[in-house]
């Protein structure tokens, strides 16, 4: 494959990523309606985010759980960082792509829990699906042509820069 045809899997990837994501966000309140917003104090909104915070560490969990039982494979036993096998090389690299993103949405969705009005909060749970559906589809891309996994980088991250970018227009004053 050409490095123009690579290019133009992650714009075809990236594109629908994006529009996935603004009607997420965009209908929010009547996708993630079910999500009961909490009481309007420190400790609830805490603890409603940490609540959401629960799908990106299943994301990691999974992602760890498949490649601890790749160690017992005779390709994988002996622990190298460069594996023999493929699959279990991607599955390593998604594990270390998840446990940064997880970060960054921990450090983004805590902060928001506390800077969003009560109204916006159910952006939180958007994020949450974005985030889960985003891995999946990043690891899945990824074990099939490592440039297909643009469309669920794209779901995984957006939420997490659009809230980076609004709390630091709220921090500066805009």
């Amino acid at each position: 494959m050409s490095l123009a045809q690579k290019q133009l899997t992650v714009v075809a990837g990236t594109v629908p990523a994006f529009v996935v994501a603004f009607f997420t966000a965009r209908y929010a309140p009547t996708l993630f309606g079910f999500a009961a917003l909490p009481a309007d104090n420190t400790a609830a909104r805490l603890a409603f985010a940490s609540h959401w915070l629960m799908v990106p560490g299943l994301a990691l969990l999974a992602g760890i759980v498949v490649a601890s039982r790749r160690g017992f494979i005779a390709d994988a036993i002996d622990g190298t960082r460069s594996p023999l096998s493929h699959s279990l090389e991607i599955n390593l690299r998604y594990n270390q792509n998840t446990l940064e993103q997880t970060v960054l949405a921990a450090i983004a969705w805590i902060n928001l829990s506390l800077m969003l009005p009560q109204e916006r909060l159910v952006l939180i749970p958007a994020a949450a699906f974005l985030f889960g559906f985003g891995r999946a589809a990043f690891w899945i891309g990824y074990l099939i042509y490592p440039t297909a996994r643009a469309f669920g980088m794209v779901l995984t991250v957006l939420p997490t820069i659009a809230g980076y970018v609004w709390l630091l227009q709220r921090a500066l004053g805009g």
